[in-house]
């Protein structure tokens, strides 16, 4: 059997290898469509989300008020539209915009340009006017601001005025665009072979009108104005003890002022702790000032 087995002849078959492995079919297409349908879904929702809500519209009521009859039998009027009850409108919250200055508004805090420039010139004036050094220069320049027939400040050279500081406290404006400037003021006075005194505070009225060209005149030397006394403030907070931290912070903003910081008191109030040091300066001198941390140092 074997014999005739070798004796027949054997045929071979070949099957292609692309037949044998499964078909692979191409997903790139579907991925592409559900790429396309996920982006769709999520514009779509982005954009409800961003739509404003829907309003109702309020629509006034068409009905036909009920009709009153009269006192005459058969006589029918309507009825009045006060008696309809009003539609309450929709409740609407305003958010209220930040307000944003102008420059108009930050320049309407400070008095008018004519009062600004009468208020200068009172003050320059006044300086002038109770500094009495000997300098010919400034005496010319009190003349040329006074009218012929009044007097003006003189001195021999023995005796030396200066002004400490002078300040506008108060103005009147009239109709006829004339001022009348309050100012205070201080002098330091003295000799030329001695040292200077710091007089006390006085006040002056000084009387600007305006001449022909705009500018403004000193119309008068100064006059007399009554000085109110300073107010009295309540005593200080002192005698209790700040915490370590609050005085190593409070020593560090005194030596930012001056030398060799010492601390002399603290005390607690409404505000916080007040602690007083006393510094040094270049004159060699010791000045007591105040230091108050800031609430985080509490």
């Amino acid at each position: 059997m074997s014999g005739l087995d070798e004796e027949l002849p054997q045929e071979y078959e070949q099957i292609p290898w692309s037949q044998l492995v499964p078909v692979q079919k191409d997903r790139s297409l579907q991925l592409a469509v559900l790429v396309v349908v996920i982006a769709a879904a999520l514009l779509a929702i982005v954009f409800m989300m961003r739509r404003p809500a829907a309003t109702v519209p309020v629509v006034a009521s068409t009905a036909v008020p009920p009709a009153v009859i009269d006192e005459a039998p058969g006589v029918a009027t309507p009825a009045s539209p006060a008696s309809a009850l009003p539609v309450p409108e929709p409740e609407s919250t305003v958010v209220p915009q930040p307000q944003i200055y102008s420059e108009a508004d930050l320049m309407a805090a400070l008095p008018p340009q004519p009062e600004l420039m009468a208020i200068a010139r009172a003050e320059w004036f006044v300086t002038d006017y109770f500094t009495v050094d000997g300098d010919a220069a400034l005496g010319d320049s009190v003349g040329a601001a006074l009218p012929d027939a009044v007097s003006r400040p003189a001195t021999d050279g023995s005796a030396i005025s200066y002004v400490e500081w002078a300040r506008a406290v108060a103005v009147a404006t009239a109709l006829d665009g004339s001022f009348d400037i309050t100012v205070w003021f201080r002098t330091l006075v003295g000799d030329s072979a001695g040292g200077f005194t710091r007089t006390d505070v006085r006040a002056v009225d000084v009387r600007l009108v305006t001449d022909s060209s705009g500018l403004l005149a000193v119309a008068d030397i100064p006059g007399v104005v009554s000085l109110e006394p300073v107010g009295v403030a309540p005593p200080w907070p002192a005698g209790s003890v700040a915490p370590p931290d609050v005085i190593a912070l409070a020593a560090k903003r005194a030596a930012e002022f001056g030398r060799e910081p010492s601390l002399e008191s603290s005390g607690l109030d409404e505000r916080g702790w007040r602690l007083v040091f006393s510094v040094g300066d270049a004159s060699g001198l010791r000045f007591p000032i105040v230091v108050r941390p800031p609430p985080t140092g509490l």
